[in-house]
């Protein structure tokens, strides 16, 4: 037993990863019961877990249509898994230590810091209060006004507790960017869009861009919104740190460019005869989604293979460091391009608004890039040798599931057993992190390396 507890506790990291890993088989383990599955349907363990792997990890990805294999009450346990999975497991747990009032450790702050990709654990304990309190308060307003719309000015749902299910369900899913969803048609949300007879329902979906970009921004730059409000309240000045404002711009930056981008290569394609309002409308939306929420207004089929790929590159990205999102993050992707652009120049400090970056942050960043890439071309040439869909299918898959988007082009309830565990561990990887992947080979102790070999150059490039 203790060597059992060494093996997969004995760090942090590993604390971390497979207490990830226990959460995910106990979700796989409930929407397996007889009481989550409707009757007459089977839930077979590669769907189960496929499921539960998909919404811990928030991603969307789903091997059966959940409105038509999970009952209200299993479609209930998955929306709790999103929330866990969204919001983060240790986050939690940390809940759960200050409700009881107990002393939060300093093992259990680097598990807090590691699961939300904190620099430090300085108020580390604020911080989880602050953005526990930011999050319910989002997730209560989003359910209020989505629950009174859709019961109130519409005729989507017949009872109100139809809409206030369907509110409860897609709150929690579009705040953790989730894209899970157990519309009608099991659409995603093409019944607010494309397949609405009476246009876009324009509410609806710029609710659901509200609570995505919400989700995603990070959470920090949440907490800092409860301060700068609080700060208000007392009639002080409050300053947002540089780390918010890069979150908030670079997240604001890449959706507009990729809209804007994404709008004038399809607007004689899947936007034609569309009028611009329309157009632009969809390129918002789908420009958004994309970078983690999986929810889709429009069929991905409709795109021409120039934006396919640009979505994937977008899901690779993926969202803020210390969100609901996942991918390589908006942080790591600046700064491998900005120091791409200082080597360049032949500056030998990466630099922001006047502030050198640590040279360490910036090659955690690199090795993000390499190691993230590294595992999407080793997951596309298995999937190659075990699937019979198109390179561009298959990329798209893996990149939606590393990004833990949710987008397809149809072929995840096709693929073989040997496709849904390489996208298991593609969308597990996403979650925890390629860092924390990483670090969890480490040993207990940190050895120091004693010994100074001579240095020798070598060619490159």
């Amino acid at each position: 037993m203790k060597k059992f507890k060494k093996i997969f506790f004995g760090t942090y990291i590993r604390g971390f990863v497979f207490s990830y890993f226990i959460f995910l088989m106990a979700g796989a383990t409930l929407l397996k019961l007889p009481i989550s599955v409707v009757e007459g349907k089977t839930l077979p363990w590669i769907d189960a877990i496929f499921v539960s792997v998909s919404g811990m990890s928030t991603t969307g990805l789903s091997t059966i249509v959940v409105k038509d294999v999970l009952t209200p009450f299993g479609q209930t346990i998955l929306a709790f898994i999103l929330q866990f999975g969204g919001i983060g497991l240790i986050m939690f747990v940390a809940i759960f230590w200050l409700l009881a009032r107990k002393r939060i450790s300093f093992r259990e702050r680097t598990m807090i810091m590691t699961d939300q990709n904190q620099i430090g654990r300085a108020g580390i304990v604020k911080f989880v209060k602050n953005v526990l309190i930011m999050i319910l308060t989002i997730e209560l307003v989003g359910f209020v006004v989505m629950t009174s719309y859709l019961h109130f000015f519409t005729s989507y749902f017949e009872s109100f507790g139809d809409a206030a299910f369907q509110s409860f369900f897609l709150t929690i899913s579009m705040f953790t960017n989730a894209g899970f969803d157990i519309s009608p048609g099991g659409d995603s949300l093409m019944m607010y869009g494309a397949n609405n007879p009476l246009g876009q329902d324009y509410f609806m979906q710029s609710l659901a861009m509200i609570l995505m970009l919400l989700g995603a921004i990070g959470f920090w730059p949440l907490a800092e919104i409860k301060q700068y409000i609080e700060a208000k309240r007392r009639k002080e000045k409050y300053k947002f740190s540089m780390f918010t404002k890069i979150l908030v711009s670079m997240h604001l930056g890449l959706w507009l460019v990729s809209a804007v981008f994404t709008y004038v290569v399809e607007v004689n394609g899947a936007f034609a005869g569309m009028g611009f309002f329309d157009g632009a409308f969809y390129s918002l939306f789908m420009s958004l989604t994309t970078r983690n929420a999986g929810f889709a207004t429009m069929e991905m089929t409709d795109f021409g293979s120039t934006i396919r790929v640009f979505f994937g590159i977008l899901m690779f990205i993926g969202s803020s460091p210390n969100s609901a999102g996942g991918g390589i993050r908006t942080t790591t992707f600046l700064l491998t391009f900005l120091y791409i652009y200082s080597f360049a120049r032949g500056r030998e400090q990466v630099v922001i608004n006047k502030r050198s970056i640590k040279m360490e942050a910036v090659h955690k960043s690199l090795m993000v890039v390499i190691s993230a890439a590294s595992l999407i071309l080793v997951a596309l040439l298995i999937l190659t040798y075990t699937e019979p869909f198109p390179l561009e299918q298959l990329f798209f898959e893996i990149a939606s599931a590393f990004g833990t988007t949710g987008l397809s082009l149809g072929i995840t309830s096709s693929l073989s057993i040997y496709g849904k565990l390489v996208i298991i561990v593609v969308m597990f990887t996403g979650r925890i992190g390629i860092l924390a992947l990483l670090l969890m080979f480490r040993g207990s102790r940190k050895k120091g390396n004693n010994i100074k070999y001579p240095e020798v150059d070598m060619i490159v490039g």
